[in-house]
């Protein structure tokens, strides 16, 4: 038997006080959905550690103490069990163990077995899980890649030119600051080891309350729905351009609509993150030839090369009044925070994600490299976003806009994916409660729905570039920079890190936040100017 049930029928006898932890994992089906933890108060479980420690049961004197944990109020939005109907829920007479019986076999364990090291409470957490875990590094390493390297790259030629050269550096540092702020979050989801949290929006309350709930479900959901705005504008703007050559009159709307097509069957029909790993290979071998493509065409066709009557373009060592500005777009390119606890969640391996995540970073890092010194070298203070709009036309122009196009469409049912999965958790969409057709129905209708919401909003915002700026400002900064560090500091208090972290902890926090505010402001400034012609 579980050595976790075994603790949950030891020393849970109280329902009047729900357990933070406990309330996010729904029981298996066939299992006795376990009991809440006695209050602190209570003398029992102390009395079971000094008794047991008297005689010489060390095992149980650990599990004691450690059943003596600070308990907060669950909010019903994340109680599995709250909304179940009566007749979903579990009997609780034959499945019962004898708790005397249980005291006995727990006594037998070996003190190390309670105890157990980090990977193995990682482990342990992955077993308890109602989403499959079947993802190796390879696919998660995908999946992560996918939504951060998109349309991203394309505007890193753009940032350098507002930035000079010294965006080389900010290129590199953003990726330390994806990569650490990636395994702080996922630090977050296990502060209550072994057990689990699944979101940013739990992380939130589970820190600051109802207010850090909502707070973070607002970038949260910001970030997921802005970030398909994006991807079906781009969408959009390049097959328009493609068909527009061949005669074709079909306007961009028109062409956004049928996009939002396209992306609304994955979307109907992937129910887990597991599930889009052949997407997200495909979207990521599309990037990275676009990149290819996209770094040789600039470099074999400069702009002098193009235009050799016109004045050389200019390049700037650094430009400190861009640099804010551009820092919001180069952070966007990083961005995929909301992704990282679906797709650790899937993770055959969970103690592996630091390596995921750095090494997802690092391989951003270098295509960002390579396209962003290729793109301003070649166009200077002239480069717009997208690059490819930079480069001549040709063949190659034209199958870097068809792959990147493709990948949009692939990328942003993934990024839809982490919003639903959060929703139909915190509703409790599961055919365990409504049954599978009606799960179905119930998910099929919502998930289109928001697909056409994301939609109108695309149609009434056609400027990539601004609107890129905005969303890169307000929740891709703030997810990707802030949220993480204020989380884990309150979780797990500010002397859980060396000084020389804490540091590093004020320098991304100083980043991030005026990052955030020069860019929000400068966005907002540019949609106003671009809305009135």
């Amino acid at each position: 038997m579980p050595v976790t049930t075994l603790l949950r029928r030891v020393l849970n006898r109280s329902n009047t006080e729900p357990n933070l932890a406990d309330a996010y994992l729904t029981p298996p089906v066939g299992q006795t959905p376990a009991l809440e933890l006695i209050p602190e108060q209570s003398p029992s479980i102390a009395d079971d550690a000094s008794h047991a420690a008297q005689n010489g049961n060390n095992a149980l004197a650990v599990i004691a103490s450690r059943g003596v944990i600070d308990e907060a109020p669950l909010p019903p939005d994340f109680s599995d069990s709250s909304s179940m109907d009566d007749e979903d829920k579990m009997p609780m007479g034959e499945e019962l163990v004898d708790e005397k019986d249980a005291v006995e076999d727990l006594t037998n364990l070996d003190e190390d077995q309670i105890g157990q090291p980090q990977d193995q409470a990682l482990e342990q957490a992955a077993a308890q899980d109602r989403l499959p875990r079947n993802a190796g590094f390879m696919r998660s390493f995908s999946n992560v890649v996918c939504i951060i390297i998109g349309t991203g790259c394309l505007q890193i030629p753009y940032a350098f030119s507002k930035t000079g050269w010294v965006g080389i550096i900010i290129v590199v540092l953003s990726a330390f600051i994806g990569g650490y702020t990636g395994v702080l979050t996922i630090r977050c989801l296990y502060y209550r080891s072994p057990e689990r949290l699944h979101s940013f929006p739990q992380i939130g309350y589970a820190a600051f309350g109802r207010w850090g709930q909502w707070a973070t479900q607002f970038f949260n959901y910001l970030y997921s729905l802005g970030t398909t705005c994006l991807y079906i504008i781009l969408s959009g703007q390049f097959i328009y351009q493609l068909v527009s050559t061949l005669g074709v009159n079909v306007t961009q709307k028109v062409w956004m609509i049928l996009v939002t097509i396209i992306i609304w069957i994955p979307v109907a029909i992937l129910k887990e993150m597991s599930e889009a790993a052949i997407m997200a290979i495909f979207g990521l071998l599309a990037s990275v030839v676009v990149i290819i493509v996209a770094s040789v065409m600039a470099i074999t066709n400069p702009y002098t090369a193009m235009f050799p009557a016109e004045a050389e373009p200019a390049h700037d060592i650094a430009i400190g009044i861009g640099i804010p500005v551009a820092l919001s777009s180069i952070v966007f390119s990083y961005s995929g925070s909301v992704v990282y606890p679906h797709v650790e969640a899937s993770m055959k391996k969970p103690k592996q994600w630091p390596n995921v995540v750095y090494s997802a970073m690092g391989f951003c890092a270098v295509c960002y490299l390579l396209i962003g010194v290729a793109g301003y070298w070649a166009y200077g203070d002239l480069v717009v976003s997208p690059v490819l709009d930079s480069i001549p036309t040709g063949a190659a122009a034209t199958a870097s806009k068809i792959l990147i196009t493709l990948h949009v469409m692939i990328a942003a049912p993934i990024m839809l994916l982490s919003f639903y999965l959060e929703v139909e958790k915190m509703w409790n969409i599961t055919p365990e409660r409504l049954g599978k057709k009606r799960e179905f129905t119930v998910r099929l209708v919502y998930r289109s729905v928001v697909v056409g919401v994301v939609c109108a909003i695309s149609l009434a915002i056609p400027y990539f570039s601004d609107f890129l700026g905005l969303i890169s400002s307000i929740a891709c900064v703030t997810m990707y920079a802030i949220l993480p560090i204020i989380c884990y500091l309150k979780l797990y208090g500010h002397r859980v890190a060396p000084w020389y972290e804490k540091i590093w902890m004020v320098v991304v926090l100083v980043i991030g936040v005026v990052a955030s505010i020069w860019g929000s402001v400068d966005a907002i400034k540019s949609l106003i100017r671009d809305t009135k012609g």
